[in-house]
């Protein structure tokens, strides 16, 4: 994994569009989007496993989703849920004139409570959403079968989301080939499925 580390840009702001990051000198949101140790990890990550397709759980304004989509050179299809239609909206209108061209680009409004199987296969999926402990677990579950890679955002940052990855992961451990966690400013799970 030391690989990611050395694929780390110094500045997101270095390989995307400044301007996508909307909130960047809000007193509220600046401290995580200039950190240096965030975003630019996911490009990492992206750049790292070079996925054809992926999809984020939770997008809320799409900054993580636009750095893995900039990381990979091999991307065609993004796929983006968020339960509140502002940040579906947000999203789509941030990231439309950002997004490479020739990549299927698609943000949904909607809640994965309420969703028992994902309709299509990714190869990275990220999740983001609802940090509850059921629903971070419900989401993990959605996973299984549908994607080689998995990344869970807030880690270290929200102890709901560490039990119930670590939970997944023991209830699962057979479809699990390995798991790594990227050191940054919240905590990046990685699972990686066998086959």
């Amino acid at each position: 994994m030391n690989e990611i580390y050395r694929l780390k840009p110094s500045s997101i702001f270095d390989v995307c569009n400044e301007e996508v990051f909307l909130e960047r000198e809000d007193p509220d949101h600046g401290d995580y989007i200039n950190c240096r140790d965030h975003y630019e990890l996911f490009y990492a990550i992206s750049k790292y496993y070079e996925p054809d397709s992926i999809l984020e759980i939770g997008t809320r304004n799409g900054y993580s989703l636009y750095s893995l989509v900039m990381g990979s050179d091999y991307i065609n299809t993004v796929v983006g849920y968020d339960k509140e239609d502002d940040y579906v909206a947000t999203t789509i209108e941030n990231l439309s004139p950002n997004i490479p061209s020739g990549i299927n680009f698609n943000v949904e409004a909607i809640d994965t409570k309420e969703v028992d199987e994902l309709n299509s296969n990714y190869r990275l999926i990220h999740i983001d959403g609802d940090k509850s402990f059921n629903s971070t677990y419900h989401d993990l579950k959605l996973t299984r079968g549908k994607c080689r890679v998995v990344l869970v955002s807030d880690f270290y940052s929200e102890r709901s989301v560490r039990d119930a990855t670590q939970r997944f992961v023991y209830d699962n451990k057979e479809r699990i080939k390995q798991t790594h966690v990227v050191e940054s400013l919240r905590g990046i799970y990685i699972i990686e499925y066998r086959g």
